[in-house]
This record gives C-alpha cells, structure tokens and sequence, in this order.
C-alpha cells in the first residue's frame, strides 16, 4: 500500500525506548491468542501506550480488551444488555457444583483463553460435567496445543448448547461490513475451516453495527448465533481474526464485496477486494483516513477499487 512502517517489538525491557525510537505516529496491532502470560503483556502495554503516552493505536485497547477473554466479554455483553446465549461464569467450586446437579445438559464448556475452538467441549453428560468442574478447580485446563504450564484454574465458564444454530461471521472494519455464514463440522463452526456464502439480513447487519457503535469498535468480528426460531445471539467478540478459507468475507451471486451503511439506515452492496489480509488492509485504510495521513485522492482511488494491495 506504499506506507512507511517499522515492526516494533514491545516484549523487551527497553520497549518504551524502543516505541520512542520507531518514530511512528500510530500503532497497529494484533494481540496473542496462544500464550496467555505475552497475551496479558502485550494488553498491558498496549493500554499504557494508548491511555498514558496518548499514542494512537489500531484495534485500540478496549477492542483489544475482550478479544481472547470470554469472561470479560460474556460480562461486557451483559451490562451492555445485548442478546447472547445464557452462559454462566463460577469462581467457587460449591456454585458450581450446585449448578451442574440439576442444569439442562448438554452444556458448553469453554476456556476463557483460546482460539478456533481449542478450549471447547459438549457436555453431554453429568459425571463428564462433574469431572471438568473437579478440574477447573483443582489442576486446571490447557487448550488443546497450547503450552502445558498455560492453565486456567479457579474459574469455569459455562453456556447454554443451541442445538441447529447457524453462525454468522459478521465484521466491521471501518465504515465496511462484511458477513457470511460459517460451515459447521461436527459440533462447531469455529475452527472449522468452512464458509457459506448466504447473504446476511438487514437484521444482521444491524445487530453488528449497534454492537460495533455501543462499543466504539472500528475493528471487529461479530459471531452471531441464529437459532430455529430466528433469534440472534451474540458468540464471540474478535478485533483481530485469521481467514485461512477464502480472503473474502462477503459474496453476493458470487461477487466478493461490502456492505455500505446510507445515512438512512439503509444497506448498499458494492463490489471490490475489500477484505484482503484478512481485513488487515481495510484496516491500515480506516487507520490513514482516521488520522489524515493519507491524501483524499489516495483514499478515495483504494476505496473505490477494492485494490488495496500489501
């Protein structure tokens, strides 16, 4: 895209003399979803640069703040009063266990920490949910392929199982929305390294931009449950996400492209290669427009084109 960048590595012991040298206006980030000891670091740092030394980050720290951490964003959802599937969250093992005597099973259980479904689990049975409370709050859990000593213990979170749901991946980055319908293998979609190309609703794209507007968040993926009946249900909060099936992340009769938002409230399909890299192009654009540092002309030609190569 023809922007000037340095790679700036914050987890050294120098970091600020590091930030200072780079000489760069803004930051662009992608927190760690594998090692929760540099996940936390990183967090850390990144809320420091922003809220104490006035640096300009992007996802800035509150959209970083959720991402990876289900318990902060299950409570996030909560007081912010947006639909989700119930789900509960124990510190103690006695709640927990008075819990799992008469709850409706099949449950899900999640770690708080882990990407594409690595700390994931139907529940299909009560003596199963027993044992992983014994667990939670004795030795703990690692996501599968995270590194052993990474345990989450003292803690279960717990959500209601939707039984034919089908998951929407719904992202805005920017003023550009996106959505389609994630595959489903097994149990799960996350993870499951499958698309549909359904064209979301109206509904959809609504619910995604008052969650997006609430929050302040101009990077973000929405998974939204859709159940039988049709209600939508909020999944999962990512400001950073991979795309290891397709670089799109909308298609209309076979057409990558974005969803435009009119001052109406209106919804406008426009075509062009709008979630390259898996949407890390669109968001150095919204990044240069936010900031000015790029001209009208430059952003106006990339908008228009769809053509925002790395």
């Amino acid at each position: 895209m023809g922007v000037p960048f340095r790679v700036v590595d914050i987890d050294v012991d120098d970091w600020l003399d590091a930030i200072a040298r780079s000489g760069c206006n803004c930051f662009l980030v992608w927190p760690d979803a594998t090692e929760s000891p540099w996940a936390q670091l990183f967090k850390d740092r990144c809320q420091l640069m922003e809220q104490e030394l006035g640096l300009k980050l992007y996802p800035d720290s509150s959209e970083c703040w959720v991402y990876e951490n289900k318990i902060r964003m299950r409570d996030w959802l909560q007081v912010s009063g947006f639909p989700h599937p119930r789900t509960w969250v124990f510190s103690r093992r006695e709640h927990a266990e008075a819990f799992a005597a008469d709850c409706e099973l099949p449950v899900v259980f999640k770690t708080g920490f882990g990407a594409a479904a690595t700390g994931v689990k139907v529940v299909r049975s009560r003596r199963q949910l027993r044992r992983i409370i014994r667990r939670s709050f004795g030795r703990g859990h690692v996501p599968a392929g995270h590194d052993m000593r990474d345990r989450e213990w003292d803690r279960i979170l717990l959500q209601e199982f939707i039984p034919d749901a089908i998951e929407w991946r719904m992202v805005r980055i920017g003023d550009s929305y996106f959505g389609h319908p994630k595959g489903r293998l097994g149990d799960f979609h996350s993870g499951s390294g499958r698309v549909d190309w359904a064209v979301p609703e109206p509904r959809h794209l609504e619910l995604l931009h008052r969650v997006t507007q609430h929050g302040g968040f101009r990077s973000m993926a929405v998974d939204i449950f859709e159940t039988i009946d049709g209600q939508l249900l909020i999944n999962e909060l990512q400001t950073v996400f991979g795309a290891s099936t397709s670089i799109d992340q909308m298609r209309v009769e076979g057409r990558a492209g974005r969803m435009l938002r009119t001052q109406d409230g209106d919804w406008r399909f426009q075509e062009g290669d709008f979630a390259r890299n898996a949407c890390a192009n669109a968001r150095v654009l919204d990044l240069l427009s936010a900031t000015g540092m790029a001209s009208e002309s430059y952003l106006r030609e990339m908008r228009v084109s769809g053509q925002h190569d790395a």
